[in-house]
């Protein structure tokens, strides 16, 4: 076991924004967001944008199940939900091909200032 000390580093670890935690979404649909969340910082980072400008994931139901421990059925039903309260829209981008994820913040929603520099909570994971 380890303590915390004033220099340790952080494992890695999945944002989850403080409006999630007060909503009243799904533990599911909570822990889906803040994993999107988590790819779109990697979108961001790799240059992953639409025609307008906005950052999108690509990740397959398969690969959420796999990173959240659940089934793909849970992970269908959390999608929905977040589709459904506007937090995400998915795009089709043919057969057989992962949908473009697009998340959404919303409206008044206090906002931090980007990192600085190169650091990205999970990129030691992946």
């Amino acid at each position: 076991m380890i303590y915390f000390k004033k220099d340790t580093a952080l494992p890695p670890f999945i944002p989850l924004p403080r409006f999630m935690i007060a909503s009243e979404h799904s533990i599911n649909a909570k822990l889906l967001y803040g994993l999107l969340l988590n790819r779109t910082m990697l979108s961001q980072k790799s240059g992953w944008v639409s025609e307008d400008g906005n950052v999108y994931v690509i990740y397959t139901i398969k690969q959420m199940a796999d990173g959240l421990n659940r089934s793909e059925r849970t992970v269908k039903t959390a999608l929905n939900e977040l589709e459904n309260a506007g937090l995400i829209t998915r795009v089709r981008q043919g057969w057989n091909r992962a949908n473009r994820i697009f998340l959404h913040l919303p409206d008044g929603v206090q906002l931090s200032s980007p990192p600085e520099g190169n650091i990205c909570p999970m990129e030691v994971q992946e």
